[in-house]
């Protein structure tokens, strides 16, 4: 017995958290088995402070009570409180503070030195140290002064996962697909192994077709001449993807795909379609997140709103205006049938009979993501169009945020993910949009 409680003491690491990791994930403060969490003091004043943010102020508050509640059941929180099931433990660390263990030019008295000091501080005691973030530049900063970072994936998926592309392909006989388009459904073995909604190219000894898995596990049909506001899908993916964005019983569809692939096209022209020609809703609203190239958020821009959501709102229109004219252009905006936001108008909101499309999604982090799909009311459906090689928010890794959400959402009956593949764009911005793919962590 004794000899297992060394070796459990041996393997037991401290985790020191930042404060994106509890925005990311209130709960993780309960996720570390039987390892020690060690809360700097500096990150209750960083949760405080994000208390009223309007993205983020949800997940501080949660963060907040959770360790309340704590307080109230243990009385102080300053020395370790017994967490899980596991042995685990959690303590709000007071001291280690001392900056004099980093480097000189890590000395810089802001949050985050505070942080790498009690992370430094801890391992020179000889506990077995990893800081936890999901700040890109923070585990940059750890790693230069000798700690063990880590990113948190808590709430990500596992990288086996990561590879769900909405579409399958299929070897069928030639009578199966002459029912196929006789019938417009078929029974096939092979489909009622995959998700609801994936999208399947069967191929024959005589051609070709194309399908999608119902949710009675029965293959439909997906005509190739469907349309949506006058476009047409291309290549197998967008066609798929076009059948979904006009299946009113599904109600949040993923769409991924690297730059150019016709992702936002699609969702935009099936929304108008929507709105405009089937009247099954009364507006498209476009939420954009409030990061530029880099990461830099809204609030840094000068001027007012509608100035500051300018250049956001400019790649919606010139999306629209290259799929149709001006007179059009000019009714729809006339009509007010499409309304682009920044996403904190989100917070509050319930949004019904509305074509939703919250576009650059890869930049959101799970929670966010969730907050936004809390929002959809009766009679909308939801589009994201998401690259997760273009993320512009440092805090959301490529295997977390939207990728998460797909994979928890997969199969069920209302939702559907296609991953598009093919570019519609200049050879140039396609060769660009490869050599990014190869760089981008």
């Amino acid at each position: 017995m004794s000899n297992t409680k060394a070796q459990t003491s041996a393997q037991r690491r401290t985790y020191v958290l930042d404060t994106s990791v509890l925005l990311a994930d209130p709960a993780a403060l309960r996720r570390f088995e039987e390892h020690e969490v060690v809360l700097p003091v500096v990150v209750i004043t960083e949760l405080e402070a994000k208390r009223h943010h309007p993205e983020l102020g949800y997940f501080a508050r949660g963060a907040l009570r959770m360790l309340d509640e704590m307080r109230v059941t243990h009385g102080r929180l300053d020395t370790p409180v017994p967490v899980g099931d596991h042995g685990g433990s959690l303590r709000v660390e007071l001291n280690h503070t001392d900056a004099t263990s980093l480097p000189s030019g890590f000395r810089l008295g802001d949050n985050d030195t505070r942080i790498l000091a009690v992370a430094r501080n801890l391992a020179d005691e000889g506990h077995q140290v990893t800081l936890v973030s999901k700040d890109l530049p923070m585990r940059i900063k750890a790693s230069a002064v000798g700690l063990d970072a880590q990113e948190y994936r808590g709430e990500a998926i596992g990288d086996s996962d990561t590879g769900y592309s909405g579409m399958a392909e299929v070897e069928v006989a030639a009578e199966e697909l002459d029912e196929l388009y006789d019938d417009g459904t078929l029974d096939l073995a092979e489909a009622r192994e995959l998700p609801c909604h994936t999208g399947l190219v069967m191929l024959s000894e005589r051609g070709t077709a194309l399908g999608r898995v119902g949710p009675d596990k029965q293959v439909h049909l997906v005509r190739g001449d469907r349309e949506a506001f006058g476009i047409h899908g291309r290549s197998a993916e967008q066609r798929v993807a076009l059948d979904l964005l006009l299946d009113p019983e599904v109600g949040i569809v993923s769409l991924g795909g690297r730059a150019g692939t016709g992702k936002s096209a699609l969702a935009l022209c099936a929304g108008l379609e929507a709105v405009m020609e089937r009247q099954q809703h009364k507006k498209v609203v476009v939420f954009r997140p409030l990061y530029a190239v880099g990461g830099q958020e809204l609030g840094y821009l000068p001027g007012s709103e509608s100035e500051k959501m300018s250049p956001w709102a400019q790649a919606v229109f010139d999306t629209l205006g290259a799929l149709t004219s001006s007179d059009v252009v000019d009714e729809i905006l006339d009509r007010g049938m499409l309304e682009v936001l920044p996403l904190t108008h989100i917070r509050g909101r319930s949004l019904h009979d509305s074509f939703v499309i919250v576009d650059e999604a890869q930049s959101l982090e799970r929670n966010v993501l969730l907050t936004v799909l809390s929002r959809i009311g009766a009679n909308s459906k939801v589009v994201l169009t998401h690259d997760v090689a273009q993320r512009d928010n440092l805090r959301v890794g490529r295997h977390d945020g939207v990728v998460a959400v797909v994979e928890k959402l997969k199969g069920h009956p209302l939702f559907a993910h296609v991953t598009l593949t093919r570019s519609e764009r200049s050879p140039i911005a396609a060769l660009v949009t490869e050599m990014l793919e190869n760089v981008v962590v």
